[in-house]
């Protein structure tokens, strides 16, 4: 049997999008046939539920990511039989701690058998000291250089690397949450339940709060739209806060901040986490789905999947680099436009007959970013040989 252990600085019932593409990938690959672990923080549980879910092995033995963290690793891993060891790198899911930057590195010497490989879920920097500047890129490529395969989740990550001289296999990412058939009765229960008067139009928001989301550009959109007369509403959906980024916090603050400002506060609803169900119920009930990234949207954002996958009518900001396969199932505004913004959300919501085409073009859209079809792609990738001739050089 194949075995594979992934390496995550969170894992459910922790919070956060790296985890649950984690839970997703493992549990795919665990209906194909193979033996998957995940080595993760103290906090992760055992997976439940169905039998691919209860066929990962979780090891829960990192309290701290920083150098003790990666200690307890390498001594768990060379106590085990080789095999392929994939880390699932993001910053913040590492306190922003550069320790993990050189497993693989410290792997290759300490424990050679393994095959490593990495995903790049973005190319953030960590945080070494005051006035770092170019070491803290050299350090977020580092991992790459000593790893057999690398994963890019989007085109932008891939010709960054490339420009880095760095090849990589982009495989994207899925929906983190899976859809369920609600009812009218469950969708209007849900609608009280958050306060949400009938007859109002509803936009909606999903995820974490984060700077690059662009939230108060949507609050700032909204408050047009209420002041030429528009009865409209914000549904802000699931955990403002996940289990990674301090710096959430503080935007959050400044978020709620901004809807005061604006005398909003009777029109942006919280709903706190939800099971995937009353997500199901959340998406029904909203007329336009925002996603006003700051940074463009891209395929490696897990609430944009979450979205496509539910069939919503979406309004996100144009990426940086074209994706082809989205120009004709979200509508797109310029980044930062908050006037550009509004006007879309206004014309969504007059336009019954576009809402539902590109609801249509959504739902299909989301049948291409299936967990079976990216495991599959993972599987291919491991029976690869390395693309990487040199792994003990330095950069």
């Amino acid at each position: 049997m194949k075995r594979v252990y992934f390496l995550t600085g969170e894992f459910p019932p922790m919070r956060g999008g790296m985890g649950d593409y984690t839970r997703e990938l493992a549990r795919a690959l665990a209906r194909e046939g193979w033996d998957v672990h995940v080595i993760t923080h103290v906090k992760a549980r055992p997976p439940s539920g169905t039998d691919a879910a209860r066929a990962v092995t979780v090891h829960p033995v990192v309290r701290r990511w920083t150098w003790r963290g990666v200690a307890w690793v390498i001594h768990l891993l060379r106590r085990l039989p080789p095999a392929i060891l994939h880390i699932q790198y993001q910053t913040a899911a590492y306190g922003m701690h550069p320790a993990v930057n050189v497993l693989p590195w410290l792997l290759r010497r300490l424990a050679p058998g393994w095959r490593l490989a990495l995903t790049y879920h973005d190319l953030r920097v960590p945080y070494l000291f005051p006035k770092a500047g170019p070491l803290r890129r050299w350090i977020t490529l580092f991992p790459a250089r000593h790893v057999d395969w690398v994963v890019t989740t989007n085109v932008e990550d891939e010709m960054a690397l490339k420009r880095a001289g760095i090849p990589s296999t982009r495989i994207p990412i899925g929906a983190n949450v899976h859809p369920h058939p609600v009812s009218p009765e469950e969708v209007h229960a849900a609608r009280q339940r958050w306060g949400i008067p009938e007859g109002a139009w509803v936009v909606g928001y999903f995820g974490f709060l984060n700077r690059s989301k662009g939230v108060t550009d949507l609050l700032d959109a909204v408050a047009r739209l209420v002041d030429t007369g528009q009865n409209v509403h914000l549904l802000m959906m699931g955990e403002p806060l996940g289990a990674s980024d301090p710096t959430n916090r503080a935007y959050m603050e400044e978020v709620t901040a901004r809807v005061a400002i604006l005398g909003l506060e009777d029109r942006v609803h919280w709903t706190g986490f939800l099971t995937d169900r009353e997500l199901s119920a959340g998406f029904a009930l909203t007329h336009v789905v925002a996603l006003p990234y700051r940074d463009g949207v891209s395929l490696r954002r897990g609430t944009l999947h979450a979205a496509l996958v539910h069939g919503a009518t979406i309004v996100t900001t144009r990426p940086r680099l074209p994706i082809p396969e989205l120009e004709s199932a979200v509508e797109l505004v310029p980044p930062g436009d908050v006037a550009a913004l509004a006007e879309a959300l206004e014309r969504l919501l007059q336009d019954e007959e576009r809402r539902a085409w590109l609801a249509h073009r959504a739902r299909e859209l989301s049948r291409t970013f299936t967990w079976d079809a990216i495991a599959r792609r993972h599987i291919e990738m491991y029976s690869r040989p390395t693309p990487y001739p040199n792994l003990d050089r330095l950069p």
